[in-house]
């Protein structure tokens, strides 16, 4: 099975996902909580038709993926989570505006109790001068 919504390049998208973790009582405020909103931001995922290239740090990973089940707004797919070899299975939620071409620009995946957003990195045209 095939989708092309999850195709291309993605970004963790910090401005959103800390608003969900603000937003929630169950994080109380402190360092722990500041220490979590730092991870976000920094993690680039670029999906292929059958592969997930995890970018952090500095240090990429290419792992298998497969997308076993999709709806008119999100796809389910197996393969192993990135920077870790813990094999899971992730429900990619879609959410638009949506681009010029249709695609969806962001999406969330369940972390731990709370939203991870991530948004699409928009390939740049040639300015013309």
């Amino acid at each position: 099975m095939y989708d092309t919504r999850l195709t291309g390049t993605w970004r963790s998208d910090k401005r959103r996902t800390t608003r969900e973790i603000l937003a929630r009582r169950d994080i109380p405020a402190g360092k722990s909580r500041a220490k979590l909103i730092e991870i976000f931001g920094k993690l680039t995922l670029r999906y292929t038709r059958t592969r997930c290239h995890s970018t952090f740090d500095g240090s990429t990973e290419a792992r298998p993926l497969r997308i076993v089940a999709k709806d008119a707004d999100s796809v389910v797919v197996i393969g192993t989570a990135p920077l870790s070899d813990d094999d899971l299975i992730y429900h990619v939620h879609f959410e638009g505006p949506f681009t010029r071409s249709g695609q969806p620009r962001y999406y969330w995946v369940s972390v731990g109790g709370f939203r991870e957003y991530f948004r699409r990195v928009e390939k740049r045209r040639p300015t013309t001068r």
